[in-house]
């Protein structure tokens, strides 16, 4: 016998692949039950274009955007990869996302497979934070603020979502560190995360069988004589589905270029409206419809149901017979919950940046030489064309304020009755010298009532060009101050 085959032999290998390609299934079968080959053959492209892309990214701010840049106009087919990576990402989500509601149709997660399903649930939240990391990397104006507005999210988790935040973002802002640790997790973390749990969802899948095959043991006997075997009858459906899956990517990347807007910019001076990842837009459109009181369940607690309600459904769906037309409190109320997801979905991602309109206010700022303390008082609305927080009636928070090193800057913030949701505040630095921690109180929160107040204490021991930020999460609205000036010496001022 020879080496090869005696190793073959006592590994089981042919026995084992005469099992998987051999055994009986029905001759037509639903396109549906690629969908968990589909994802796996995303993944894969992700993985062969990420690996292309790294070696031409550089993962530093001052780096990141001149390498996408380069990548997508120098590097021969660099755009092709980066589009294919970039659209490769999004047909995974929802692949995943397809895979499961038709493992819930189905009732796929019942016993024996509740570990085929956890796993899978798994891999749709694993699947999600890949997409979430490497949204960021580019490091434009559209990948910044929609990572400032999808790291703030963990912020309503009470007690320890501040600390959540800080731990996403490596401190208050998102700064180079937190490109490089997105990039870290994005290309060392989640690939060997992912693998690790799909190697134990595909040995439970196979071991388990597939849910076509157990369909065809239990036909009778005389319907089984129209049965064929897995190869190379289902094999070649198969491969003609992982063809059109092909096409399909390869027509969304040829045609609809991933983006790439201005280089990320902390003090938007573009104002630049932010808007989130769109598996987040039914989110945020929900927060339109419900009291600004749950806010932090709408953004925290639906989420975290949902996910536990994927967790907990092996557990609590007993009906003995798994067929959807026994189970149709289970289907039509799944139905109902995608339904919600894809209109919000929708509604959330054609109806993004609309304002109220502002109300004009007054502003004014008072100092103290004595106790070298700034005082500026401040009416905070909508803005008036972009979706751009607005104070005082300067466009969009476009007002430069200067005050000597050495001073404290008190805020007062008054909401004019034209903003209904909660806002929260945050200061970050522009310069290259670092924020002190005792530089600033953080996270103030504006109330959605009119006349709600709020302050903000702003300790100027570091010289240099700060920002103000004011996220206004159920409307995904973000404006700011153009420019926050510690001087070295001087007369604290306001321009509008």
């Amino acid at each position: 016998m020879k080496p090869a085959n005696w190793v073959i032999d006592r590994m089981g290998i042919r026995s084992f692949i005469n099992l998987q390609l051999y055994h009986r299934v029905p001759r037509r079968v639903s396109p549906l039950d690629f969908l968990g080959l589909g994802t796996l053959f995303v993944f894969i492209n992700q993985v062969v274009t990420g690996i292309i892309l790294a070696t031409w990214y550089n993962a530093s701010v001052t780096g990141a955007y001149q390498s996408v840049q380069r990548i997508m106009h120098t590097v021969p087919l660099g755009w092709l990869i980066r589009d294919l990576h970039y659209w490769g990402a999004n047909f995974m989500v929802v692949l995943v996302f397809l895979h499961m509601l038709r493992g819930y149709y189905i009732g796929a997660y019942r016993k024996p497979r509740e570990l085929v399903w956890l796993s899978g649930v798994g891999l749709l939240l694993i699947t999600i934070l890949f997409s979430f990391t490497g949204y960021l990397l580019p490091w434009d104006q559209q990948s910044y603020w929609a990572t400032m507005v999808g790291t703030w999210m963990p912020f309503y988790m009470p007690v320890i979502g501040y600390y959540i935040v800080l731990l996403m973002r490596g401190g208050p802002y998102i700064t180079g560190v937190t490109l490089t640790r997105f990039y870290a997790i994005h290309v060392l973390v989640l690939p060997a995360l992912f693998l690790l749990v799909f190697g134990l969802h595909f040995y439970m899948v196979l071991s388990k069988q597939l849910t076509m095959v157990e369909e065809a043991e239990k036909l009778p006997k005389e319907k089984q004589r129209g049965l064929v075997t897995f190869f190379p009858t289902t094999v070649f459906q198969m491969t003609m589905f992982l063809v059109i899956l092909s096409a399909a990517l390869l027509y969304f990347s040829i045609n609809f270029h991933a983006p790439l807007l201005a280089i990320a910019d902390p003090l938007n001076k573009a104002h630049y409206v932010p808007i989130p990842l769109w598996f987040f837009f039914s989110i945020y459109q929900l927060l339109k419809y419900i009291p600004p009181a749950l806010d932090a369940f709408g953004i925290i607690g639906l989420p975290t149901i949902g996910i536990l309600m994927l967790v907990l459904l092996p557990f609590i769906d007993k009906i003995p017979d798994r067929k959807p037309s026994e189970r149709k409190g289970y289907v039509y109320s799944g139905g109902i919950v995608v339904a919600a997801i894809v209109v919000l979905t929708y509604l959330g991602a054609v109806n993004q940046g609309v304002a109220a309109p502002v109300q004009a206010a007054s502003s004014y700022l008072s100092t103290n030489a004595a106790t070298k303390t700034a005082t500026l008082t401040l009416l905070g609305g909508y803005g008036t064309t972009n979706g751009g927080f607005n104070f005082n009636g300067a466009a969009n928070g476009a007002m430069v304020v200067t005050i000597p090193q050495g001073w404290t800057l008190d805020v007062a913030f008054t909401n004019d009755g034209s903003l209904n949701h909660s806002a929260a505040i945050t200061a970050s630095q522009t310069s290259s010298t670092a924020l002190a921690a005792t530089d600033e109180t953080p996270n103030p929160v504006l109330g959605d009532a009119p006349g709600a107040k709020s302050s903000f204490t702003f300790k100027a021991t570091t010289a240099g060009n700060y920002v103000i930020a004011c996220l206004v999460p159920g409307h995904i609205q973000l404006g700011m101050w153009a420019k926050l000036v510690v001087a070295p010496s001087g007369t604290p001022s306001i321009k509008l």
